[in-house]
C-alpha cells in the first residue's frame, strides 16, 4: 500500500466528473479493438514533462519514487487524458548493465528539465555480445533504478489504477530487442555493423531478444499481475532501411508474439521519420494493436493530412493509428497550430482506422501546458457521430 496513492484515490475517487459517455479505459479499449468510441482518445506520452508540470526538478524525482507517482497522477487529474504513462527514462533500461561504481560516467544530468543523457556502454560489437553472454544485467540489477524506482512507481500506478476501479489505464512501457540493441552501442555504430558485420549483428540481437523474452516473466508477474492491461513497446530499428527491417527485424515478431500471450492491448511506438514499409512490418505483428508513428520519411514531399491518411489506409483493418501533432510541434508551435494538426489527423484517419491523439514521442519538457491542453481540446472538440 502507498500513503500516496490513497491520498489521491480518497481526494478523486466519486469526485470527477464524466467525460462523454465512456470512461477513460473503455475509450481507449475501444480504439485498440478498432471500435467505435464516442471521443478519439487522447493520451500524449508525457513522461518528462508530467514531472515539472507537476513542479519538480529531473534532479528532485530521480530517486523519490513518491514525488514521481504523485507528478503523474496530478497531470492525469489535471487533464483527464485518457490514460497515464508511467515515468521511464534511459537509466531504468541500462543501469542495471553498469557496475555500481561507473554508473555515473554513464549519465549525464543537465537542466531541471532536460531529459537525462547517457554514453554507451559498449564501443564494441564484441564488448556488446560480451554483456549478454556474462549476462551483465543480471549481476547488477538488485541495486538497480530498474528495482529500486522503475519497478515500484510502477506498481503504485496500478495500485491507483485498481483503487480507482480501472477508470482509467496505466501505460507500461519497455523495449524491444532491437531498442536494447541500438541503446547500448548507439544507432550510428549498430548501422554500420549491420553491413559490415551482418552474422556476428544477427548473434547479437538473438542475445538482446533471448534477454528480452526472460524479462517478460517480470512483466507478468509484476505488471499484469497488477492489473496492467495496456503496455507500449518502444521500438528500435527507427532509421533502418527496408533490406535490413527485412534482414534483421524478425527478433521483434518473435518478441510481439509472446508480449500478446500476456497483455490484451499492446501498441508499438515507433519515432523518427517513418518509412511506410516499417509500418507494414510492425502492423502485421501479432498482437500489436496500434501503431504510435511519426513524421513522413526523409524525401517523401507529403502534406501532414495527406501523410496521416497514407498511414491510416495502411492501418485499415489492422492496426489504430496513434500520432499528432509533432513533438516538434508541441514544444515549438502555437497552440492554435497543435489544434488544427490534430484535427487535420483525426480527420484524415477516422475514414480509414480508429486513432488516438498520441505525438509520434515523448513530449519535450519544454513544452508549453497550453500547447498540451490543445491537444486534449482539440480531441474532446470532436464527437464521433
Amino acid at each position: 500500500m502507498s500513503k500516496i496513492v490513497d491520498e489521491w484515490v480518497s481526494r478523486l475517487k466519486g469526485k470527477l466528473a464524466p467525460v462523454g459517455e465512456m470512461s477513460h479505459w473503455e475509450r481507449m479499449a475501444a480504439a485498440l479493438r478498432l471500435e467505435r468510441t464516442d471521443y478519439v482518445p487522447v493520451a500524449p506520452e508525457l513522461d518528462y514533462w508530467q514531472i515539472t508540470y507537476a513542479g519538480y526538478s529531473h534532479q528532485e524525482i530521480y530517486n523519490d519514487v513518491d514525488k514521481t507517482t504523485d507528478a503523474c497522477i496530478k497531470t492525469w487529474a489535471d487533464l483527464r487524458l485518457d490514460a497515464i504513462w508511467m515515468y521511464v527514462d534511459i537509466s531504468h533500461q541500462i543501469e542495471n548493465f553498469i557496475p555500481p561504481e561507473k554508473r555515473s560516467e554513464h549519465f549525464i544530468h543537465r537542466g531541471e528539465k532536460d531529459y537525462l543523457m547517457f554514453k554507451p556502454i559498449a564501443r564494441t560489437l564484441d564488448e556488446a555480445i560480451a554483456l549478454y553472454e556474462t549476462r551483465a544485467y543480471e549481476k547488477y540489477v538488485n541495486d538497480s533504478r530498474a528495482v529500486t524506482h522503475y519497478t515500484p512507481h510502477m506498481l503504485q500506478l496500478l495500485e491507483f489504477q485498481e483503487k480507482m476501479d480501472r477508470q482509467v489505464p496505466v501505460i507500461v512501457g519497455f523495449a524491444t530487442p532491437t531498442n536494447y540493441a541500438e541503446t547500448i552501442v548507439e544507432v550510428q555504430n549498430f548501422q554500420r555493423w549491420m553491413i559490415t558485420e551482418p552474422e556476428k549483428t544477427r548473434h547479437y540481437l538473438e542475445l538482446c531478444l533471448k534477454e528480452r523474452l526472460e524479462s517478460l516473466e517480470f512483466y507478468r508477474d509484476f505488471a499484469a499481475k497488477n492489473g496492467c492491461q495496456f503496455v507500449c513497446l518502444f521500438g528500435g530499428a527507427r532509421t533502418w532501411g527496408p533490406k535490413h527491417l527485412d534482414q534483421f527485424g524478425y527478433v521483434d515478431r518473435i518478441f510481439a508474439e509472446k508480449v500478446k500471450d500476456v497483455f490484451p492491448y499492446v501498441f508499438w511506438h515507433h519515432c523518427g521519420r517513418n518509412l511506410p514499409r516499417a509500418l507494414e512490418l510492425i502492423r502485421d505483428m501479432p498482437g500489436v494493436k496500434g501503431i504510435q508513428y511519426d513524421m513522413p520519411y526523409y524525401g517523401q514531399d507529403i502534406e501532414w493530412p495527406q501523410w496521416c491518411g497514407q498511414v491510416a489506409e495502411l492501418l485499415k483493418g489492422k492496426s489504430c493509428a496513434m500520432n499528432s501533432p509533432t513533438t516538434q510541434m508541441a514544444c515549438h508551435g502555437t497552440a492554435d497550430e497543435v489544434r488544427n494538426a490534430v484535427r487535420e489527423f483525426i480527420d484524415s484517419t477516422l475514414p480509414h482506422t480508429t486513432a488516438c491523439v498520441m505525438p509520434g514521442c515523448e513530449v519535450d519538457s519544454f513544452s508549453p501546458v497550453e500547447n498540451v491542453k490543445a491537444m486534449v481540446e482539440a480531441a474532446r472538440s470532436r464527437p464521433i457521430k
